[in-house]
């Protein structure tokens, strides 16, 4: 893994006119090609049309798809990922990325929820949910503004999204909450809406 290392509380943000877009997704490698596809497709997308990539900084499975398919379209990449983590994935291949190291997985949360513009969520296991969900309480508390888009690959959101129109229909979360994010099938769609729906950085 090439990266320059910023230490704890050093800072995440950039400035410009590009959008800051933070992928969340697995680091295991899923058994469906449609997914793989779908996590390199984002990465390129996001070089492609000119933003930068915040990501959970390693090189495995679905993160390492997006982030060497960003690297080789030009993006500049973050990569945020606690030092604990970091020791124990350094040996696994990443692009040349900014690699910013954190002292817990809370801390990395909040430096992503900070340093973003955008989220984009793609198939992934507890920690992809975990930021997710995050993503949505800071959101639905009015901690946040900015947009989260779910893509839906396979149909892996499904059972979620199923629970948050029962957690509706319970009145145990407001009708607001249908808001809190956006489901789209495709990188395409989702790269699309973010760029309409994010005011960037200046």
């Amino acid at each position: 893994m090439t990266s320059t290392i910023l230490q704890p509380g050093a800072g995440v943000r950039g400035g410009g006119k590009p959008l800051e877009i933070c992928v969340f997704c697995g680091a295991g490698r899923s058994n469906s090609q449609v997914i793989v596809d779908m996590a390199r497709a984002t990465g390129r997308l996001i070089g492609q049309r000119g933003h930068r990539l915040i990501y959970g900084g390693g090189g495995s499975g679905l993160m390492g798809e997006v982030a060497w398919a960003a690297s080789e379209t030009g993006a500049t990449i973050r990569g945020i990922i606690p030092r604990f983590l970091y020791e124990r994935e350094r040996a696994i291949a990443a692009p040349a990325q900014e690699t910013h190291l954190t002292d817990s997985l809370h801390r990395r949360k909040e430096h992503m929820l900070r340093g973003a513009d955008a989220f984009i969520a793609l198939p992934g296991g507890y920690g992809t949910l975990d930021e997710i969900l995050e993503v949505i309480s800071a959101t639905y508390l009015g901690m946040s503004e900015k947009p989260l888009v779910i893509v839906n690959a396979e149909g892996v959101w499904d059972g979620f999204i199923s629970l948050v129109e029962t957690l509706r229909r319970f009145e145990l979360i407001s009708l607001a909450g249908q808001s809190m994010f956006h489901s789209v099938a495709s990188p395409e769609e989702a790269v699309s809406l973010v760029e309409r729906l994010t005011v960037p950085a200046t």
